[in-house]
């Protein structure tokens, strides 16, 4: 864009936890280039971040749950800004908006490092993954 400056995309979205047999697990999904991430999508001004946050989860991976307390983390990039939510997850549904789209996968926190490709995105969601008391 000459002589202007673009604004930054708003994305939000949830890091959605369960614990299976000990473990720390993250629910992660497939995306359009073959890899795996979180949950995310642009802000939907009228949801506000935290609606918009579970409206993905639910569109994307096909769970409900809640986001319980004010903890976040954002992460930062030249052209969008991603605001990250706690999500316990209460319901995994057998179908969802997009299942013809996406797998899901539940991958220990331990693991995340083999499954996401930055350092940072690992990092940050470990950090929301840690159980809250």
């Amino acid at each position: 864009m000459a002589g202007g400056v673009l604004k930054k995309a708003v994305k939000t979205g949830v890091v959605a936890t369960r614990t299976r047999k000990g473990f720390r697990e993250v629910l992660l999904v497939s995306t359009k280039k073959n890899r795996w991430g979180l949950p995310k999508g642009n802000l939907i001004p009228r949801l506000g971040k935290k609606r918009t946050a579970l409206e993905e989860a639910y569109e994307e991976a096909g769970v409900l749950g809640e986001i319980r307390n004010g903890r976040r983390v954002r992460l930062n990039r030249a052209r969008w800004t991603l605001d990250l939510y706690p999500m316990r997850v209460a319901k995994q549904l057998r179908r969802w908006p997009e299942k013809a789209r996406r797998s899901r996968r539940w991958v220990p926190v331990h693991q995340l490092d083999e499954w996401l490709r930055r350092r940072d995105l690992v990092k940050s969601v470990q950090k929301l993954a840690r159980p809250t008391r």
